[in-house]
C-alpha cells in the first residue's frame, strides 16, 4: 500500500529510492524563509519607475544563487546585478526601484521521517512510500504532517513514558490533565474523534467518521501517518 508524501521544492529530501525508512530516519533538510530587499535602481543607476526594463526576473519567478537578476547595457560599460540568494521574486517596487526576494536558506537541523516503510519513487514534488498492509481514513482539522507509533487510550490505558514517548495518542476525547501528561511524556501528536477543546503545541488531527474510530480501535494498527494536504490518515 503506497503513501504519497508531498515535498516542497525548497526543502532537500535526504532519502534515496529503495531505502527502508523508520521514524528515526533523517527525512528533510529544512530551509528558513527570509525576505531580502535589493535596490535595482541604486545599483544600476536608473530611475525607479524604469527598473522593469532592466530586470531578468519578475514576480512569481524563481532565481538561483549567482543568477543574473538585472542588467544595464551601456555603450561603454555594462552593469549587472547577480543574486546572492536562491528563492522566489516576491515583489517589484517601482516607487523606490527595489525588488524583494523570498529566500530559503538551509537550517542546521533536519526533520526526521513521520512514516515507516520503503521508498519507492522520489519526484520533484512528492515521494512514494510502500508500507505494510494498512488502511486510509478521512480526517479533518489536521494541524500538519505527522506520524509515529500508535497508543490507544481507554479506561485501562497506562500513561507512562514507555507507552507514550514518540507515539500518536489515539482517543475518542481526552481531558486537559491527560493531554498535558501525554505532552510531558513526549507524545508526537493526537488523533481524536472529538475536537480537542484547547490549542495544542503538539500536532493533532480529528477523525471525520465515528465508524472509522470504532474500526481503528478494534483493529489497533501499530503505526500512523497523517497528511494535512490531503486530510488523510494512514494506519498500518
Amino acid at each position: 500500500m503506497p503513501i504519497i508524501i508531498p515535498l516542497s521544492i525548497y526543502d532537500h529530501c535526504l532519502l534515496k529510492e529503495g531505502q527502508t525508512v523508520d521514524f528515526d530516519t533523517p527525512f528533510l533538510q529544512k530551509r528558513i524563509e527570509e525576505e531580502v530587499n535589493i535596490s535595482i535602481s541604486k545599483n544600476l543607476n536608473v530611475p525607479p519607475q524604469k527598473i522593469f526594463h532592466y530586470l531578468k526576473k519578475f514576480v512569481g519567478e524563481s532565481i538561483e544563487k549567482n543568477e543574473t537578476l538585472a542588467i544595464n547595457k551601456g555603450i561603454f560599460t555594462t552593469k549587472k546585478i547577480v543574486s546572492k540568494y536562491s528563492g522566489l521574486i516576491k515583489e517589484i517596487n517601482h516607487s523606490d526601484g527595489s525588488i524583494t526576494i523570498l529566500s530559503k536558506t538551509e537550517a542546521e537541523n533536519t526533520v526526521n521521517s513521520y512514516f515507516k516503510g520503503k521508498v519507492n519513487k522520489i519526484k520533484k514534488n512528492e515521494l512514494s512510500i510502500e508500507i505494510n498492509k494498512g488502511e486510509e481514513f478521512p480526517a479533518k482539522n489536521v494541524s500538519q504532517n505527522f506520524g509515529g507509533k500508535t497508543f490507544y487510550t481507554d479506561e485501562r490505558s497506562d500513561f507512562n513514558s514507555e507507552n507514550v514517548l514518540n507515539s500518536i495518542v489515539v482517543c475518542e476525547n481526552i481531558t486537559s490533565y491527560y493531554k498535558a501528561k501525554a505532552e510531558a511524556l513526549g507524545a508526537n501528536g493526537f488523533l481524536s474523534l472529538s475536537k480537542l477543546s484547547e490549542e495544542l503545541g503538539t500536532p493533532y488531527a480529528q477523525l471525520k467518521n465515528i465508524n472509522d474510530y470504532k474500526k481503528i480501535t478494534k483493529t489497533k494498527f501499530t503505526y500512523c501517518t497523517i497528511l494535512s494536504n490531503s486530510s488523510t490518515i494512514y494506519l498500518y
